[in-house]
């Protein structure tokens, strides 16, 4: 928008000095460049500040509209509620959510997503922006604040991860990471923001001295060509961090994750500790921009760290970038599923708001910072988030509806046996139940945008069959639309499907 408007502004100098330019070439060249680029920046200045007020008194009024409206959902008065305080800025009292019992799931689901998830962001804004009662001294002090990666993101003092100090050294107990309970499971995951240059070895000290034995990792090294996580982990062979010797086992590259394994030890003047195997689940499907297509690989990744976890260890480590969006996601989804199997409901907002107590700027949208006011044109930190939380109800419903249908090739005769001996609801057989949950699959008209444009329905044979934006193939360099879905199986070769031409 902002070169479209100095074309404009360029097509206007030009036609307006056209004939003086004919009379005078040499003056014209030396004016009208000056101007051109004047009254450029000041138009720029104006749209930019025109958007910034139209978001900032949108931002308010969904703030203060969403005290007054009522999410139904299909809950009792007399079972329990969850209430918080809404962010400091509102004025408004407080807003209370309600767990959702799993039989309303999708009509919850169906009513927040109405009207481009307004409910979504009613109840998202809703959400406790901070915990009052906490303090960041030990993360502000001088000497720890290069370990930040992100100057507003800092652990709270009441549940940061303490490590051991270092003789001969600055007070060395710091690194930036926090204890988040799981569900009726205290302290069972460590929430960190991805390791710097500088804070490697800390890092690995506190992989060892709270046992960790399973660490996951939801970003990539690199995204947009902005640096997010240091490399930790060699990629052969062994390196030592501080007293902490890690050399890589085994590697599995599979779609939407990697697996590592690395032998651990302690080695220091005393003397070494018996070695251990530090299994790292590295989810490498989060998209640069917004969240995951679809959260079938996302679960499937929660159900290896599930199995990968033994019941001995200590913490699992949740890190991303800053430690905060997609760590948080996660963690609230692994939550939810266990309170799905242990109490019938989900309570999404509750969860939330109780691991912000723990962690601070979870799924918060001041922990954004912006490198220019382009940026601010072009992105939308809260949408981001927005759409992080809503892909949480998205993945349980996911999870509620289908359930669990990956299967060793070992069970697979056992599995088939059960379909065709067992009755489901309405008198019908286990197989016949399962082919009707998939003919229940909900499409998204949204992502068959391009197979719907005019210039490609004269491509589609069947007009019901079309392939889903993003799985489809084509040329891109030829601009043109082609018939084909992707079907990703657990390696990196890809087969294509089409229709017959």
């Amino acid at each position: 928008m902002v070169f479209f408007l100095i074309g404009t502004t360029s097509a206007l100098n030009y036609s307006t000095h056209e004939n003086q330019t004919t009379e005078n070439p040499t003056q014209q060249g030396a004016h009208v460049l000056p101007s051109t680029l004047v009254l450029s920046l000041l138009l720029i200045i104006l749209v930019l500040l025109s958007i910034y007020c139209l978001r900032f008194k949108n931002h308010r009024k969904a703030l203060v509209t969403s005290v007054d409206k009522k999410i139904p959902n299909g809950f009792l008065d007399e079972q329990g509620e969850q209430t918080v305080v809404l962010l400091p800025r509102s004025p408004s009292p407080s807003r209370r959510y309600f767990p959702i019992p799993l039989d309303s799931l999708e009509e919850e689901y169906r009513v927040r997503s109405a009207d481009d998830g307004k409910l979504f962001r009613e109840e998202f804004n809703s959400l406790p922006c901070y915990y009052h009662h906490g303090s960041f001294e030990e993360a502000s002090r001088e000497h720890n604040r290069e370990k930040n990666r992100y100057p507003n993101i800092l652990p709270y003092d009441h549940s940061r991860v303490i490590l051991s100090h270092i003789d001969g050294h600055l007070p060395s107990d710091y690194i930036n990471a926090s204890y988040i309970d799981g569900f009726k499971e205290k302290n069972k995951f460590i929430a960190a923001q991805g390791p710097k240059f500088e804070t490697v070895a800390d890092f690995w000290r506190m992989v060892w001295e709270q046992k960790v034995s399973t660490i996951v990792m939801l970003t990539n090294l690199k995204e947009r060509k902005e640096d997010k996580c240091y490399q930790y982990w060699p990629d052969q062979g062994c390196w030592m961090y501080g007293n902490i010797r890690v050399a890589m086992e085994d590697f599995t590259v599979l779609v939407d994750y990697t697996i590592r394994k690395f032998c651990v030890q302690f080695q220091a003047g005393e003397g070494t500790r018996a070695p251990r195997l530090v299994t790292q689940l590295h989810f490498t499907s989060w998209p640069d921009f917004g969240v995951p297509f679809s959260p079938i690989g996302m679960l499937k990744f929660l159900k290896k760290v599930k199995t990968v976890n033994p019941s001995y260890a200590g913490p699992v480590v949740v890190h991303c970038s800053a430690g905060v969006g997609r760590t948080g996601t996660f963690i609230v989804i692994d939550g939810m599923i266990d309170m799905m199997h242990g109490e019938q409901m989900v309570d999404v907002f509750g969860s939330v708001s109780r691991i912000r107590e723990q962690r601070c700027q979870i799924f918060s949208v001041r922990f954004f910072i912006f490198s220019s006011v382009l940026v601010l044109l072009l992105t939308s930190p809260s949408s981001t988030l927005q759409m992080q939380y809503s892909f949480i109800y998205q993945a349980l419903l996911e999870y509620y509806l289908y359930g669990d249908t990956e299967l060793d090739v070992c069970s697979l005769e056992g599995h088939l046996h059960r379909l065709h001996n067992t009755r489901a609801p309405n008198d019908r057989l286990g197989l016949e139940e399962e082919f009707r949950k998939l003919t229940n699959v909900r499409i998204m008209k949204e992502n068959m945008r391009t197979g719907n444009l005019p210039a490609n329905m004269k491509k589609n044979r069947v007009l019901q069959i079309i392939p889903c934006t993003g799985l489809m193939f084509s040329y891109t360099e030829l601009h043109t639309f082609i018939h084909n879905s992707l079907l990703v199986f657990p390696c990196r070769d890809v087969e294509e499907y089409t229709k017959r031409p």
